[in-house]
């Protein structure tokens, strides 16, 4: 029997039950997060990532590991320094969370205020893999930052999101529901199952582009041990798959949050698509990339999603 894909999640009656409070509170606090100016969202937020350093014992302990693996030159005083950063960051994600949920850009997505706040590095390498109509994989590694790529990138062209479906089907229906995006032409376009290979295929064949995360720990059928920061981890070979089965561009694409006199505004960076990728090697097809994504880290390492157990490592 075929496995069935499962789809984003829609808003139920059940979602009132109590169990589901928690999450509620959540939602309440992201609204009223959405009520601040712009800037004292991230105020907010960066109380709050100082607060989940303090509670947030495991996800610290997991974060704390991933740095010393990925930066052992830095010096235990160093290392910790980098983790409080990295929770600040955290913390500045709900707020980032807040402005996709309630932003201006849900009101004129064409001339929303959110526009003002980035800048592209890079950007006519995305229209010149666009233009080949061969198909796009937009690369977005897990930073913090992941939420308002999305919405940047909308701001450039059409595009399908993917996700990994939530097994609470409350918070399913929110992070669907979240990145989904209704483009300035009317059209709203919901995210695709990471599950969902023909819905995938389908998009990219005709010539669409999609945004894929493929960096994260993958210990499911077809997974490949290849070095990140040196240490081997459990890593998805999907995106060489991918583009062979398409003969889709893969542009990789990196969001760096930026704090100045100014405030906080961000520089989204497309890289030119690869050349000869897929190789044939998806061993070295993937440790290409993890190399990028190394190179990305490094420039704003408190960014990267530091509290996922990458490496697999035993707590």
């Amino acid at each position: 029997m075929a496995k069935k894909i499962k789809t984003p999640s829609k808003f139920q009656a059940a979602f009132y039950h109590p169990k589901y409070w928690g999450i509620w509170l959540g939602v309440g606090i992201l609204r009223l997060l959405g009520l601040l100016p712009y800037q004292y969202k991230f105020k907010v937020g960066r109380v709050l990532g100082k607060l989940m350093y303090q509670l947030a014992f495991k996800r610290r302990k997991i974060a704390l590991k991933n740095i010393r693996i990925a930066f052992p030159e830095k010096k235990p005083a160093e290392q910790k320094a980098l983790l409080k950063a990295h929770f600040v960051s955290l913390g500045m994600s709900f707020a980032e969370m807040a402005l996709i949920w309630h932003g201006d850009h849900k009101r004129n997505h064409q001339k929303a205020f959110e526009r003002s706040i980035v800048r592209y590095k890079g950007e006519q390498n995305l229209f010149n893999a666009i233009k080949q109509e061969h198909g796009v994989l937009i690369l977005a590694p897990h930073f913090t930052t992941l939420e308002v790529t999305g919405l940047f990138v909308s701001f450039l062209t059409n595009y399908h999101a993917v996700y990994r479906p939530h097994d609470n089907p409350f918070m399913d229906y929110l992070i669907a529901e979240g990145r989904s995006i209704e483009f300035a032409s009317g059209e709203r376009v919901e995210p695709v199952s990471n599950a969902n290979t023909r819905l995938m295929l389908k998009v990219l064949k005709k010539g669409g582009a999609m945004t894929f995360l493929p960096d994260q720990k993958y210990r499911s059928k077809g997974s490949i041990m290849v070095p990140l920061f040196g240490k081997e981890c459990p890593s998805n070979p999907a995106t060489s798959k991918i583009a062979k089965l398409t003969g889709c561009a893969v542009v990789p694409t990196f969001t760096r949050r930026i704090e100045d006199d100014s405030g906080i505004h961000y520089e989204v960076t497309f890289l030119p698509a690869l050349d000869n990728f897929p190789s044939g090697d998806d061993y070295q097809d993937t440790l290409r990339l993890h190399h990028l994504y190394e190179d990305a880290v490094r420039q704003a390492p408190e960014q990267y999603l530091w509290v996922h157990n990458r490496w697999d490592l035993k707590l």
